[in-house]
């Protein structure tokens, strides 16, 4: 019998949720071209985790015998920031990042630029009109199937209903699982197609504007 434990995200996790980060995203984040033991695929990794937390009021994991398999974070509206105390110096992140070979540096910083500015594109006037936002929900590839994700979001739901928010959005890209979203009750309000000039070649994909209405 599977034993499924959903509780508070706590600092000890971090490392638990960066890996689930590279599995949920490295395709999207081209990830599998590099080692992920070097320094600065790691500092590009803290600095996502960051902005992640930083916007985040709200987190949970998911434990299946003892191990995290699963994570969500979101934001309300007006809600106090939850995870500053897990923030790091950026200052070493900054370096690792300047330190890595020129062609790595490069891609680095044409995914992290084409990415930023098509989300701000996506976003543009429409803020406002959300009460927060799920910044994150994943579920190991080998606990996918057990009803986890839809646990983490039950979970993710009733904070934001206590909230009293009304509606909420989050950014995807087409190499997520989109049908999760789809499943839940989402609604895909924009989308847009970017091209990603990496030193190996072009990689294409579609960036998401998804909504929710609680």
């Amino acid at each position: 019998m599977n034993n499924v434990t959903i509780r508070e995200l706590e600092e000890k996790d971090l490392p638990a949720l960066k890996l689930l980060m590279v599995e949920a995203f490295g395709e999207g984040w081209n990830l599998a071209r590099f080692d992920q033991s070097e320094d600065y695929v790691q500092a590009l990794l803290e600095v996502y985790q960051s902005m992640f937390l930083t916007s985040s009021t709200f987190g949970k994991v998911a434990e299946l015998d003892g191990e995290i398999v699963g994570a969500t974070l979101a934001s309300a509206k007006g809600e106090p920031e939850k995870f500053r105390q897990c923030q790091t110096d950026v200052a070493p992140n900054t370096l690792a990042l300047l330190a890595a070979p020129e062609a790595e540096r490069k891609d680095i910083l044409e995914h992290l630029s084409v990415s930023f500015q098509t989300i701000g594109q996506l976003l543009e006037n429409r803020l406002d009109a959300y009460d927060g936002s799920l910044e994150f929900i994943a579920v190991s590839q080998q606990a996918q199937g057990l009803g986890i994700g839809r646990m983490l979001w039950n979970e993710t739901l009733a904070y934001l209903k206590a909230k009293s928010a009304k509606s909420i959005y989050l950014i995807t890209d087409s190499a997520c699982n989109l049908g999760f979203y789809d499943h839940n009750g989402f609604s895909n309000m924009a989308a847009k197609e970017v091209v990603y000039n990496y030193s190996t070649g072009q990689k294409c994909s579609t960036v998401f504007v998804y909504e929710y209405q609680l």
